[in-house]
């Protein structure tokens, strides 16, 4: 089994329960399938409301990962710091999926989290999603991924080609996702800036006063 703990404890500013966090995260790496004795360090921003949302994974050793999220990501949205365990389920499997891939020697090659392209996230998540909905996770939003996914790789037909081969991919490395990356960049005509994924210091800085 996975050593995971939960930040913070006792929570403070959102009526999240550290103890149902904690075993919703356990169950999370039971489900993924995470390699014996892979600790895990999961850190709640309770400071950020819906919509500030964001998720890090890093692997810090070959035998621990850090998780940071925002407290957002398992808040209603319908209701202000309402905790929603189905959302903090679907969310915790999703990160981590993406902790088990950096684990791999053919995922070694891709960058922090918050290194990351909009393009290279936005291909990772959609192989993250489809296999969320494979695992019979509540919670897979198809529609509004794919919606996000063409702002970052176009709106053409090729694009939706890649979309639908990561979504359905049962097994990927980091050189697969660059590749369907650089398929949807070379007929991307859109003139934009490349931008990376929102940092942690730019979540925080968009924070209610």
């Amino acid at each position: 089994m996975s050593e995971v703990t939960v930040t913070p404890d006792p929570f403070k500013l959102v009526p999240y329960d550290t103890a149902t966090v904690t075993a919703l995260a356990k169950e999370a790496v039971t489900t993924v399938g995470f390699p014996d004795g892979v600790a895990v360090s999961l850190e709640i921003d309770e400071v950020l409301p819906h919509p500030l949302t964001g998720t890090f994974v890093d692997v810090v050793a070959p035998d621990r990962i850090e998780i940071w999220m925002s407290g957002a990501n398992f808040e209603d949205p319908k209701r202000p710091v309402k905790f929603q365990e189905q959302l903090a389920r679907a969310e915790l499997v999703r990160a981590c999926l993406r902790g088990a891939d950096r684990l791999r020697p053919d995922f070694a090659g891709a960058p922090a989290d918050e290194e990351l392209t909009d393009r290279q996230r936005a291909a990772w998540d959609v192989w993250t999603e489809g296999r969320l909905s494979r695992l019979g996770v509540p919670g897979a939003r198809p529609d509004r991924l794919r919606y996000h996914y063409r702002l970052h790789h176009g709106f053409n037909d090729v694009a939706d080609a890649v979309f639908e081969r990561l979504w359905s991919a049962a097994a990927l490395t980091w050189d697969d996702l660059e590749r369907a990356c650089a398929e949807t960049d070379a007929v991307d005509t859109r003139s934009r800036p490349k931008k990376t994924a929102l940092r942690r210091e730019q979540l925080r800085a968009h924070k209610p006063a």
